[in-house]
């Protein structure tokens, strides 16, 4: 049996521009999606869930978490769980973009192709 192991580098990702910021997508497995996150300075995206276990993970700056009932401040190398259907919003409150992962399981798409159809179908 051989194990197919898959690395990018997140130089070398196709970048998508989205309103939450610039998307670039990294992994696709059968049950984990690593996209790496580049969230504009100021943007603010209003709460919304997804229906997959995530983590968010702050690579470098703050970002706000914004619940219904509260705000919680992810800053550089902390980790955050969201569970599936739980509504978060996020804000970029400084003057620099903030550098995060986004780890869904399983993942919401199996390809960067899906992640564009995906994207689209919420324009």
């Amino acid at each position: 049996m051989t194990m197919e192991i898959e690395m990018k580098n997140i130089q070398e990702a196709e970048g998508l521009e989205t309103p939450e910021g610039l998307m670039k997508p990294l992994i696709f497995g059968e049950r984990l999606g690593v996209i790496h996150l580049e969230i504009p300075a100021g943007l603010e995206v209003s709460p919304h869930a997804h229906t997959t276990e995530g983590v968010l993970y702050c690579l470098c700056g703050e970002l706000d978490v914004i619940s219904e009932d509260e705000t919680l401040t992810l800053s550089s190398e902390t980790a955050m769980l969201v569970p599936p259907n739980t509504e978060i919003g996020i804000k970029n409150r400084s003057n620099t973009p903030v550098n995060a992962l986004l780890i869904s399981s399983p993942p919401p798409v199996k390809s960067v192709e899906e992640l564009k159809d995906l994207l689209k179908s919420h324009e």
